[in-house]
């Protein structure tokens, strides 16, 4: 990290917590001068773009850094355009303006120019940066004499530029890691898809069998209810059979045991008789 950026980070660092201070708070009103108005806003802007292109060094995502880097230069283009066009209005706005004041005053809309294009936005290096502010005739902040901002194309958009679509070496090492993600997806997402297809043939396969077998199936389940319902009714004319044999097994043992008691009645009697 260059001096430069040391610097800026601690200012976007004090200007932060600069809403803490009392006395700040206190001091701070409506000012007389609407040209340091609008310039401090747009420095509190471009130090917030500097914090931002910093933290961004930090990161490691290399589609969160495109992302980042795009809204930064989108950033950049309407500090260029509306801010500074906001600017040069201003210069020869408020009391007791003298020609050094807007010397001054032209000097930091070139100062504040040049922090913008300053920012890193990944592809800064391409664009070309505007001339001096008020190297001409009526350079006084007039509508003859804007400042240049050659940022856009021909047609008028940030996009028409050639330059906007210029690669770098993080934008291209960036578009081969996409590329060869690419192409790993697909190679996947087909196979997945052949893996798919034999899956549906498979299923197609088995339900046609299940069709097929569906006759058979049925056709056993009807023999086995038939036979269940024969067992039931072997079953009820068993537990009748068995129920009489052991009615007329009773009846035999006891004609038996009559006929035992009478015979030995009858021995009896033959022996008391004698």
């Amino acid at each position: 990290m260059s001096l430069f950026d040391l610097t800026e980070r601690a200012n976007a660092v004090l200007r932060k917590y600069e809403k803490y201070d009392a006395p700040a708070q206190t001091n701070k009103g409506k000012s007389d001068d609407p040209f340091m108005e609008v310039y401090e806003e747009v420095d509190e802007e471009v130090a917030k773009l500097v914090e931002a292109a910093n933290d961004l060094q930090l990161e490691t995502n290399r589609s969160v850094v495109a992302q980042k880097n795009a809204e930064i230069r989108r950033a950049k283009q309407v500090l260029l355009t509306d801010a500074v066009e906001e600017l040069q209005k201003k210069v020869k706005k408020g009391k007791g303006v003298s020609k050094q004041l807007i010397k001054e005053r032209q000097a930091k809309i070139q100062e504040i120019i040049d922090r913008i294009y300053a920012v890193p936005d990944g592809m800064s290096s391409g664009v070309r940066r505007p001339h001096k502010y008020g190297t001409g005739k009526g350079d006084k902040g007039s509508k003859s004499n804007p400042v240049v901002l050659d940022v856009e194309g021909k047609g008028g958009k940030m996009t028409s530029n050639p330059l906007y679509y210029q690669h770098t070496d993080q934008t291209q090492t960036f578009e081969k890691a996409w590329e060869s993600s690419k192409v790993r997806q697909d190679q996947v997402l087909e196979r997945i898809d052949r893996g798919v297809s034999r899956l549906g043939e498979i299923a197609r396969n088995v339900q046609e069998e299940v069709d097929r077998q569906n006759p058979i199936i049925d056709d056993i389940e009807a023999q086995m209810d038939k036979v269940t319902g024969q067992l039931k009714t072997n079953n009820a004319k068993l537990k009748g059979l068995v129920t009489k044999m052991r009615s007329s097994r009773n009846f035999c043992v006891d004609v038996i045991l009559i006929c035992i008691i009478l015979a030995i009645g009858a021995y009896i009697f033959t022996t008391f008789k004698k």
